[in-house]
């Protein structure tokens, strides 16, 4: 059997339908004080694009359940004797819609022949609905500006895993794992600092691979201090200002002021 084209069923369903042009449903809303204006399109649709002024949302998949008065979904402003016109993007989903509902008894149904697209054509008013919705508008591809890659793992090689592991939670960074031979602690952005066992001292005054940057130097060197550790004065370059703290292991660790652009990091 041939599958049959839905476009063809459209057009028969639109035979016993009272297809409404927009100068029809505006003459319909000037004139009918209770009438009900369905969207029917998927609330991603809506969210993008909005919807003619005074609409209610109705998925397509849920409209019989909230209009059958024994449902549970049952909403209210779906009334026996009240006027309802139902819409889509384009006329085709509303067709269904509104027979449908002629189906379930609904006596006084229409739909918009050209969908919204067609009232958006016309230049009429269109409500915004993303800023009132609860479902998160889908963000547009190429809108993060931010780089594409980001420093994933460093590596510092310490005599005391455990111990260099409770300095660093208590300078900011996040404890993700915490084990005798590894210790993993996050910095913002989501980059792991991994802490390994050293295979041989740590040189004197051994400067770290790295150093850290933080928004608020000031702020950030008074509650080091405060919880104990070391911290050198604040000292002022071109570019920074810094202080320096020692790690357990030994390891000499620069802590600098932010200097991210102006642009998304």
């Amino acid at each position: 059997m041939a599958i049959r084209s839905i476009f063809g069923r459209v057009a028969e369903l639109k035979q016993s339908l009272r297809n409404l042009s927009v100068d029809d449903l505006q003459r319909e809303m000037s004139a009918r004080g209770d009438l009900l204006l369905v969207d029917i399109r998927e609330v991603q649709e809506t969210i993008d694009l909005g919807t003619i002024p005074g609409a209610v949302h109705v998925s397509r998949g849920m409209l019989e359940f909230w209009a059958d008065p024994v449902s549970p979904y049952y909403r209210d402003y779906f009334t026996e004797g009240r006027p309802i016109v139902v819409f889509c993007a384009g006329g085709g989903r509303s067709a269904f819609a509104a027979k449908a509902l002629l189906d379930m008894g609904y006596a006084d149904v229409a739909h918009l022949e050209v969908g919204f697209n067609g009232w958006a054509k016309s230049g009429l008013p269109v409500e915004e609905t993303a800023s009132k919705s609860r479902w998160m508008r889908k963000p547009k591809v190429g809108a993060d500006d931010r780089p594409t890659m980001s420093i994933g793992h460093a590596v510092l090689r310490v005599p005391n895993v455990a111990a260099s592991h409770a300095f660093f939670v208590t300078l900011g960074l996040r404890s993700v794992a915490n084990a005798p031979d590894v210790a993993i602690v996050e910095l913002r952005g989501g980059t792991h600092l991994l802490l390994l066992p050293a295979s041989q001292p740590v040189a004197a005054d051994a400067r770290a691979l790295f150093d850290l940057m933080v928004d608020d130097v000031d702020t950030t060197h008074a509650a080091l201090a405060a919880a104990g550790i070391d911290v050198t004065a604040i000292e002022t370059s071109e570019v920074h200002r810094s202080f320096c703290v020692v790690e357990p292991g030994g390891h000499r660790i620069t802590i600098n002021s932010s200097h991210t652009s102006r642009l998304p990091v």
